[in-house]
């Protein structure tokens, strides 16, 4: 069974708007991150959104070579975000794979 924290995935920021409320804006993670051919594109990564799956944030899979467009793109949607908790959510039976030519995250069975 696939996880889908792929192409459905956002990046959740958090944004404070003049009338005092919190609000949430979703932000699409760009396409080109998670391209690829073949499993070995792919890797699993400890951050896919705001927080670290070691602060209650979640894994997900990108092409190997997009980590500092990963990077850059966590560094502007998360600009505005909120606090991360500690608590470790990383999860060990996780492997990174390519499914029509995106990086998605599935168990890992051995």
């Amino acid at each position: 069974m696939a996880f889908v924290f792929t192409g459905a995935l956002v990046a959740l920021a958090v944004v404070s708007q003049e009338d005092g409320k919190i609000h949430i804006e979703r932000v699409a993670m760009p396409e080109q991150l998670q391209r690829c051919s073949t499993d070995t594109d792919c890797i699993l990564v400890d951050q896919i959104s705001c927080c670290a799956c070691q602060a209650a944030g979640a894994q997900g899979a990108i092409n190997s070579t997009q980590q500092d467009g990963l990077r850059r793109f966590l560094k502007r949607a998360c600009r505005n975000r909120g606090v991360c908790v500690s608590v470790d959510t990383c999860q060990g039976d996780l492997a990174a794979a390519c499914v029509e030519g995106r990086c998605i995250v599935r168990a890992d069975h051995g």
